[in-house]
């Protein structure tokens, strides 16, 4: 009887010996139960772990919304955002800060602080309070961001306010002018430090303050009328409008004519 190659090398091939263990084990149900559950466990535990440590930075982020919200109202003077308002969305800033190093962040809530103080003009103790704290997370600021757009200016306005005798003031107030000369946020800000403190501006920062004074003449010439009559800054204005004699003949007709 012949047999076939299959069958031929079949019989010449040693069979692989089934292990009674792990027939057993696979098998037996009883035997998958414990491991099935111990996986379950095991992914549940993940799954609780996950939220744990998910759920409260949901929630910060979802506080962090409202809270740029209402800082963004604040900073720009907006009457309708109450003070208790204001103080819950700069705590919600630092909280949001605890969890991350974000240059903005901070200098938005420094701006809060810089708020807080105008606001707090009739207590000169909290009003002191509050210019020390923007100042500190302006400084946290460009510590994180050296070239900062904002945090510059918002150091220099808060130094202004507290005292501008502050040897830092002249530095805070030239980079401010040198980091983002041409930044729509603060510029009216920076044009009135650089023409009320002219004498402490060097070279290169005057050429640049130059420069913002003539962006915006053509932007705003009534802002730019009413900035120069504040800061003392007539000098700095003209020389700046020199070489646009149509400008400059605009400029002083409107420095000059009665308020309405």
């Amino acid at each position: 009887m012949k047999l076939s190659a299959s069958a031929m090398e079949s019989e010449g091939e040693p069979r692989e010996k089934p292990h009674r263990a792990l027939d057993r084990y696979t098998l037996d149900p009883d035997r998958r139960r414990p491991a099935r559950l111990f996986v379950a466990l095991v992914a549940m535990l993940g799954g609780v772990m996950l939220l744990a440590l998910g759920i409260p930075r949901l929630l910060a982020a979802i506080e962090l919304l409202d809270a740029r919200s209402i800082a963004e109202r604040a900073v720009v003077n907006d009457t309708t955002v109450a003070n208790p308002q204001i103080e819950s969305a700069a705590l919600a800033l630092q909280h949001a800060l605890q969890w991350q190093d974000d240059a903005d962040l901070m200098a938005l809530l420094a701006a809060v602080r810089l708020a807080q103080a105008g606001r707090a003009a009739d207590d000169a103790a909290l009003a002191a309070e509050r210019l020390s704290q923007a100042a500190e997370i302006a400084r946290r600021a460009i510590r994180q961001s050296p070239a900062h757009p904002t945090a510059w200016t918002i150091l220099a306005l808060a130094l202004q306010a507290r005292d501008p005798r502050d040897p830092l003031f002249a530095t805070a107030l030239q980079r401010a002018i040198a980091v983002a000369p041409f930044d729509p946020r603060y510029l009216v800000q920076r044009i009135e430090m650089a023409c009320r403190y002219w004498h402490l501006l060097d070279e290169p920062a005057r050429q640049l303050a130059l420069a913002e004074i003539r962006a915006l003449a053509d932007r705003d010439l009534r802002t730019l009328v009413a900035l120069a009559k504040r800061s003392y800054g007539l000098p700095a204005v003209r020389d700046a409008l020199a070489n646009d004699p149509a400008l400059l003949e605009k400029f002083d007709a409107a420095y000059i004519a009665p308020p309405p």
